[in-house]
Parts: C-alpha cells; sequence; structure tokens
C-alpha cells in the first residue's frame, strides 16, 4: 500500500520513463522467453474491438473517396463514347449521303451517253420558297455557254427550261410551274398533246386529251420536239390516271413527273445552239 501510494505520489515524468521502463521489460521477456505467450489470445481479443473501432473512419472515408472518383470517371468516360457515337454516327450519315451523290452521279453519267447533243453538267445551288413557283438556281451561267430557253435534264427525265442567266449562275423553270407547257408523245401510240404543269411538284396534266385518244394509266410520255426547244424522245412523265366525265369532250389525265425535282442535286444542259 505504501509502495502504491509513493508511485502515485511521484511526478508524471517519473510515472511515465517507469512505464516506459516496464513497457520494455514485458516486450523483452516475451520477445526471449515468451512469457505471456498463453495470454496472446485473450490479449488479441481484447483488442479487436478497439482496433475495429479505430480503423472504421479511415476505411469509411476511402471506400467513399473510391467511389466518387470511380463515378466521376464513368460519367467522364460516359460522357466521351457519347460524343463518339454522335462524331460516328454523323461521318456514317455523311458517308451515306456521298454514297448516295455517287449513285446519282453515275445514274447522270449514263443518262448523258443516251445524249447526242453536247450537254453541260451544273449543281443545284438554291430554290425559290415561293409554294407557287417552281424555279431552282444552278452554278452556270453565260460563262458557261448557257443561254435563256436551254432545256434541262436529270438523270430520270426532263427538269425544265433556263429562264434566266447571269454570269455564273442560272434560273431554271421546272416542268411542273403552272406557267410551264411542253409538248409531248405517248410512246406506246404516238398521241401528241400538251402536258402542263399544275404548280404540284408530284403531278402534271395533259390538256385537251380527246376521249376517243387511246391513253391508258402507265403510259409513257417523251418530248416530241415540235416546240423546237427541246429535242424529241426524252422522258417526261407517266400517265397516273384518265378519267372521263359525262358530257365533256375531252378527259383528264394526270400525269407524275419523272425527273426527281425535289431531289436532284446535279442536272444536264442540252445544248441546241
Amino acid at each position: 500500500m505504501n509502495n502504491s501510494l509513493q508511485f502515485k505520489g511521484k511526478s508524471p515524468t517519473t510515472r511515465f520513463v517507469v512505464l516506459v521502463l516496464l513497457s520494455i521489460s514485458m516486450i523483452f521477456a516475451d520477445v526471449h522467453h515468451n512469457a505471456f505467450s498463453q495470454f496472446r489470445p485473450y490479449l488479441t481479443l481484447i483488442i479487436t474491438p478497439v482496433q475495429v473501432v479505430v480503423n472504421t473512419p479511415k476505411k469509411a472515408f476511402a471506400w467513399i473517396g473510391e467511389h466518387l472518383v470511380s463515378r466521376e470517371d464513368l460519367i467522364a468516360e460516359n460522357q466521351l463514347l457519347n460524343a463518339e457515337v454522335l462524331r460516328l454516327r454523323s461521318r456514317q450519315q455523311r458517308l451515306d449521303a456521298l454514297q448516295a451523290e455517287n449513285v446519282r452521279l453515275r445514274e447522270l453519267l449514263d443518262a448523258s451517253q443516251h445524249v447526242d447533243e453536247k450537254t453541260i453538267v451544273a449543281e443545284v445551288i438554291g430554290f425559290d420558297q415561293n409554294a407557287y413557283n417552281h424555279r431552282i438556281m444552278i452554278d452556270k451561267g453565260l460563262s458557261s455557254g448557257v443561254y435563256v430557253g436551254q432545256p434541262v435534264l436529270d438523270a430520270t427525265g426532263v427538269l425544265g427550261q433556263v429562264v434566266e442567266t447571269s454570269a455564273y449562275s442560272s434560273r431554271v423553270l421546272l416542268i411542273v410551274d403552272a406557267s410551264h407547257f411542253i409538248p409531248v408523245q405517248l410512246s406506246r401510240t404516238g398521241f401528241r398533246g400538251i402536258l402542263k404543269g399544275t404548280g404540284d411538284i408530284l403531278e402534271m396534266s395533259l390538256i385537251s386529251v380527246p376521249r376517243s385518244a387511246d391513253i391508258k394509266k402507265g403510259d409513257v410520255l417523251t418530248t416530241s420536239g415540235l416546240d423546237d426547244r427541246f429535242p424529241s424522245g426524252y422522258p417526261v412523265g407517266v400517265v397516273k390516271s384518265v378519267t372521263y366525265i359525262e358530257g365533256e369532250s375531252y378527259a383528264d389525265v394526270d400525269v407524275v413527273p419523272l425527273a426527281q425535282l425535289g431531289r436532284s442535286r446535279h442536272i444536264m444542259l442540252i445544248d441546241k445552239q
């Protein structure tokens, strides 16, 4: 009891030194003589909860930091992948457009080989926004030999004629314009008539067709050449329907133009001069 009271009465520095020496002695005895080997499992059980409590905050912060970093990495990677997908889709659309354009150019080249007259190839660079006027602008003008009245074709049929020209561009009136007329001939029977634009890009009208005329759905109409403007024999349209009205002397004949009026990008101008 007296020794205990004496130890408690020592200064903090003295007590610390004594505890350090005691700890060193215990470690020495355990290392060299295994003095505490039989008590070590019990000591481990006592210390384990303390270690868990001490290490839990550290592990929690590490887990949170790791998952936050992983989430940021996933978001960044997802953004990169989305950008790459958009880029590839854009590239694919461009390739599809180029492929389609190459197909149209080959068709135009094939069509030009069947044209006896001299031709000029031009590109469509604009169109009128007016719903009642169907005109396009091309990138060829007086400098390329384009003239007013020059017939214009695409790969599938007659497109129209030049109505205005400048040094490096021209305007083309499409055959579906309500002010456009073109003389045509029925390929099957040789019947001649006048094909008029209706203002509808998908429909034209064959006017003054007598009821006695042999004409039916599916007949192909070509240029007759009687106007001395469009060469003869070029396809213009296909008969869509023939309607006979009671009491009328003429039949109503609707025709679908063969030229790709709203889609053609490259066209041909026939030089008849």
